[in-house]
């Protein structure tokens, strides 16, 4: 397609999942990728696989749940599209959620978007952000307590918005996605895999019931909805939070 030749698009949480299918997807598109995840040997194994498609791809290791780790970013670091998509879910009660659930939630959900995109900005004229959200800001399940994760997710839909608002003057187009469960290798490692299969069975049955389109989701899905809000095609579109659910949230 071509939409972001000339473009750098910097992705975090890019090794793997949702980061990594975003990141094929604006490589495909031109774009050149600057990752930003925890394991080095993943970030590397993504780098060989992106580079096939003729783009130039560079790395950086850091844990973006330590409180320095934006300010420790290379200073010449620029982009013009940024992907805010690492984060971190702790569903406990509000009893069991400890002040270190608490604070590493808030830096890493809401307070590195708003880093990042502040450490960016001078670049990002012209260009966008897109935030990784989570149908938890917005819909409650049952029998899975997440207060301050669906806060973090919330307060980020209000960060996007407001963000529209204050920088469209300045060239800069800010969205959001919410998309809802996606089958990535993190989701299998944490829900899927340790289920019996009973329970997998009974899992299955339930996203029938509560997904109309049948399914949950698969990383492809998010990337093209990423693609779309990035691309400059698309540059009368900010300030929208796109859900891509299956149509999760409409039951």
């Amino acid at each position: 397609m071509g939409i972001l030749i000339g473009r750098t698009a910097l992705v975090t949480g890019g090794s793997e999942g949702l980061g990594l299918a975003i990141a094929d997807a604006f490589a495909q598109a031109g774009a050149d990728l600057v990752l930003l995840a925890r394991d080095p040997a993943k970030l590397a194994a993504a780098a060989e696989e992106l580079r096939r498609h003729g783009t130039a791809v560079s790395t950086i290791a850091t844990d973006l749940a330590d409180p320095d780790a934006v300010a420790g970013l290379p200073a010449d670091l620029r982009a013009d599209i940024l992907v805010n998509n690492a984060g971190v879910t702790h569903l406990k009660s509000l009893a069991e959620t400890t002040d270190a659930d608490f604070d590493e939630m808030v830096r890493v959900n809401l307070g590195v978007p708003f880093r990042l995109t502040r450490r960016l900005l001078p670049g990002l004229a012209g260009g966008s952000v897109v935030n990784i959200s989570s149908y938890w800001g917005t819909k409650m399940v049952a029998d899975r307590p997440a207060s301050v994760y669906s806060a973090t997710r919330g307060a980020l839909d209000a960060f996007t918005k407001a963000l529209a608002s204050e920088l469209g003057p300045a060239g800069v187009r800010v969205n959001a996605i919410v998309p809802g469960s996606v089958r990535t290798p993190a989701f299998e490692r944490r829900f899927l895999g340790p289920m019996t299969d009973d329970q997998r069975t009974d899992y299955e049955e339930y996203v029938r019931r509560a997904y109309p389109m049948g399914r949950i989701g698969r990383p492809a899905d998010v990337a093209a909805a990423a693609l779309y809000l990035a691309s400059p095609e698309n540059s009368w579109v900010t300030g929208t939070i796109l859900t891509v659910d299956g149509g999760f949230t409409v039951r």
